[in-house]
């Protein structure tokens, strides 16, 4: 079972971390701040596509997301402004979490993201209303 802590120090928001060796809370915070930057300051969306803008989080197009349920991952992408899992338009998270589990979750905490050319996977959660 994964040890899940959380930090206040750099921010009123908890950051979740999930099995960091090596790194300490605030080296992960730091991360996630230029992470955050790097969302923001995109502009290389192709001609005709626009970034899917949930409760002040701003993911470019081509962005992957995937969750885990039931030990099993599921994956989908942003397209055109809008969460595509499973040929199905998706314009929150929630929504899109309710449709794998059948059940109210927070799809802030459901799912993961990978930015294009990046290979990380990083939470959600730490990028709404940022």
């Amino acid at each position: 079972m994964e040890n899940t802590k959380t930090d206040f120090a750099r921010s009123n928001r908890p950051v979740f971390l999930r099995s960091f060796k090596q790194a300490n809370q605030n080296d992960i915070l730091m991360k996630s701040d230029v992470v955050s930057r790097t969302i923001q300051s995109r502009s290389n969306t192709p001609a005709g596509c626009s970034a899917w803008k949930v409760e002040g989080a701003t993911f470019p197009h081509g962005t992957k997301l995937r969750g885990k349920y039931k030990g099993y991952y599921y994956y989908g992408e942003v397209d055109n402004g809008a969460f595509i899992l499973n040929g199905k338009q998706f314009l929150s998270p929630c929504a899109a979490a309710l449709s794998i589990t059948r059940n109210a979750v927070d799809g802030w905490l459901f799912w993961d993201f990978k930015l294009p050319d990046y290979s990380a996977w990083t939470s959600i959660y730490a990028f709404k209303n940022t």
